[in-house]
């Protein structure tokens, strides 16, 4: 049902915020960033609604200095919108990408959480067995490879059930041998581990010491997108200030994907909501 899918993007974009929140009191760490990072999502969900926004390339919020995990976010009204369509949500990201003219931010582990949430979003996620599947998906090309060989250490210890803090020591290692960030493979980690706890995957990120928010961030997203609103705990919902404007533009965004036009969280939870069209291809 489409009141389903909207629980979960919203919980999507919830579980980030809420992620860096503990983050932040964890590692005691301000981000760097000049825009929240409800702003940088708000700012890519509002370009998938209006087709007809003009966007300036020399807008300074292109060229925010984000890291991995912060591009990860920024782009989650991406992932989401583009779940069930592979090609146009790569597409997308190398368009932003050329934009964004930022070499640190590596589009392979961006692809990487893009398809790890459709598969929560769609219901095939296997948290045991979910980086197989993707060398088939993502194709990369032959510099890649180190990169998915790390995302595949993760499966493997996830398999093993291996310690938290065996597994961050490993994937650091890993990472400085093939110079890459290590961000979206200990947020990998952290959900896929416990994949079923929102609160236990956010607080095992928070131990890790490696960029913190911007990994407890990804975790969240990540975990909502699996356990959607229902899962994500009321304290820390209580919490959260910008509840209520995630919530509508998460339903403009499913909207604007289903075809469904001038609706509000009433007439998606109506069990003969539906989508009327084909998702609006780009």
């Amino acid at each position: 049902m489409q009141s389903a899918l909207l629980y979960r993007f919203q919980a999507t974009m919830m579980g980030a915020i809420m992620g860096e929140m503990i983050g932040i009191q964890a590692s005691g760490r301000l981000p760097s960033r000049h825009y929240s990072l409800e702003d940088l999502m708000e700012f890519y969900a509002e370009s998938l609604i209006d087709p007809s926004r003009i966007e300036n390339s020399s807008d300074p919020i292109f060229r925010e200095p984000l890291t991995n995990a912060e591009a990860a976010i920024a782009l989650l009204p991406v992932f989401l919108y583009f779940h069930d369509d592979f090609t146009k949500l790569r597409q997308n990201l190398q368009t932003v990408l050329k934009v964004w003219q930022n070499l640190l931010i590596s589009e392979l582990d961006l692809l990487a959480i893009g398809y790890t949430i459709a598969q929560a979003l769609k219901g095939d996620l296997n948290p045991r067995r979910l980086v197989s599947p993707m060398f088939e998906a993502l194709l990369a090309p032959p510099e890649g490879i180190p990169r998915l060989q790390r995302l595949q250490q993760v499966e493997t210890m996830v398999q093993q059930k291996v310690g938290l803090e065996d597994a961050v020591q490993l994937i650091l290692t890993l990472s400085e041998a093939t110079t890459g960030d290590a961000a979206i493979a200990l947020a990998l980690y952290c959900f896929l581990s416990t994949a079923g706890d929102f609160r236990l995957s956010i607080l095992r990120a928070a131990q890790t010491r490696y960029q913190v928010p911007g990994v407890t961030a990804l975790t969240g997203a990540l975990s909502g997108a699996l356990n959607s609103t229902i899962g994500l705990p009321a304290d820390w919902r209580m919490t959260l200030n910008q509840e209520e404007h995630i919530r509508q533009i998460c339903t403009r965004l499913l909207a604007s994907w289903s075809g469904m036009y001038h609706l509000n969280d009433e007439n998606l939870r109506s069990p003969s909501a539906q989508s009327v069209t084909a998702p609006r291809q780009r």
